[in-house]
């Protein structure tokens, strides 16, 4: 039984730093330029390149759409950012994750919508 709750405290806490490393992304990140253009509706790749040049470009999507993968940097602190451009220039997805994971995530799926 002791086994049971000690396995059970140990997976709650887990989540919850995992929430709470959300929360700090969060805190540390939303305000930065790329992420808050990104979150604007109607944000184009240009809108993005001029704000800063992604770290690489990554064809997605079959070739149709690209992935922008950022690394913000704000207070000391770094964090990997994606954004997925539509075939019209749109910013279709994004977030605080490489291109690489959004793409293995479905994120960037050629079958369905970008999210």
């Amino acid at each position: 039984m002791r086994r049971l709750i000690i396995g059970i405290s140990t997976a709650i806490l887990l989540a919850g730093c995992n929430t709470f490393e959300g929360i700090s992304t969060l805190m540390n990140f939303s305000d930065h330029p790329i992420a808050a253009k990104a979150h604007e509706g109607g944000a184009t790749k240009q809108d993005m390149l001029a704000i800063q040049a992604p770290k690489r470009v990554i064809p997605a999507r079959d070739g149709r759409t690209e992935c922008l993968d950022y690394e913000l940097e704000n207070k000391g602190k770094k964090k990997e950012f994606y954004v997925g451009v539509t075939d019209t220039s749109r910013v279709g997805a994004f977030g605080f994750i490489t291109c690489d994971k959004a793409i293995k995530a479905g994120y960037l799926d050629a079958k369905t919508a970008l999210r």
